[in-house]
């Protein structure tokens, strides 16, 4: 019997379809009972002896891969694969999976959320309410604003489709999305462009830079006084420090985290009563999460009846 081990540090709460999946594919399920992400450090342990695995946002670097020959199948629970080495997992005979349909929905509802909370300053006003004051605060109507997409995937259509309704003017900024497809948005030719246009900008970009970094102090001093700035998507494209120092001097109104570079984040952008914070939970929601998990143990059932790719391979 091929075994797999399941590293979210929590599985089926919501039901327990994910796991009969596995189950009755034959599989011998083991899961990860900390409650909490596993450190790298005791991830071989724990590994060494499984075929498949269904992962969370833990490490799997080349070291770790080309330790573990029987390991065959890795599915993430989830879009992204920066923590995966897909090089190394291709070179060690690792196939790779990933859910990406099924967060596309909670993480846009989130970006929007996020806008609509910076636009009418609602965490300003729980924070007054719980402190037992009464202050009024002018806001802003989405009609008002010009919101800037950096990033035109799904999520990133997504996004721009929500908002689109309120009367919100659009602009986009995605080198590999050609704007003949959709008329309907202003696409810019550079994301200087975009940054000084925008009321708003919200981050989509799936993939790193060349340069790492995308959201620098540069490209924050290049948004419009007054401006807003969204990120649900990867923290590490954001040079935290320069976004916390444009909030400061008051260059930035205001801005809303789902993603940091290092997480939990311990920074200094907690202190500051105009940033909204939340612990990468854009995609948890009681469906989305269920889906996720679903399509991951999927992805590992039919890998091991099959032993070949199949949808939702990387």
């Amino acid at each position: 019997m091929r075994t797999v081990y399941v590293a979210l540090s929590k599985f089926c709460e919501q039901d327990d379809g994910p796991r009969r999946v596995l189950t009755e594919a034959g599989l011998d399920v083991l899961e990860n009972k900390t409650g909490r992400r596993l450190r790298e450090e005791e991830m071989y342990a724990l590994l060494k002896d499984v075929d498949g695995v269904l992962a969370a946002v833990e490490p799997y670097r080349a070291g770790l891969l080309e330790k573990l020959p029987r390991l065959k199948c890795i599915s993430r629970c989830g879009v992204g694969t920066d923590n995966i080495d897909l090089e190394a997992a291709e070179k060690y005979g690792k196939a790779v999976f990933n859910t990406p349909d099924e967060i596309v929905e909670p993480v846009a509802q989130m970006t929007v959320a996020m806008i609509l909370n910076l636009a009418r300053r609602l965490n300003r006003y729980a924070s007054d309410f719980w402190k037992g004051e009464w202050v009024k605060r002018s806001g802003f109507l989405l009609s008002e604003w010009t919101a800037g997409i950096i990033g035109f995937g799904r999520v990133g259509k997504r996004v721009a489709h929500y908002l689109k309704p309120f009367g919100t003017r659009i602009l986009v900024y995605d080198p590999a999305v050609s704007p003949a497809q959709f008329p309907e948005f202003l696409f810019c030719r550079s994301l200087d462009e975009l940054l000084s246009q925008s009321d708003i900008v919200t981050l989509h970009a799936g993939r790193p830079t060349r340069e790492g970094v995308l959201m620098n102090l540069e490209s924050f001093r290049k948004m419009k006084p007054g401006s807003y700035f969204v990120n649900t998507s990867r923290g590490y494209l954001v040079d935290e420090t320069a976004l916390h120092e444009m909030l400061v001097c008051g260059h930035l109104a205001g801005a809303a985290l789902d993603v940091f570079a290092q997480e939990p984040y311990q920074g200094s952008l907690n202190s500051l009563l105009q940033v909204i914070g939340t612990p990468h939970a854009a995609t948890l929601t009681r469906a989305s999460r269920s889906a996720m998990e679903l399509k991951a143990a999927q992805n590992l059932a039919c890998f091991f009846s099959t032993c070949t790719k199949t949808t939702g391979s990387i």
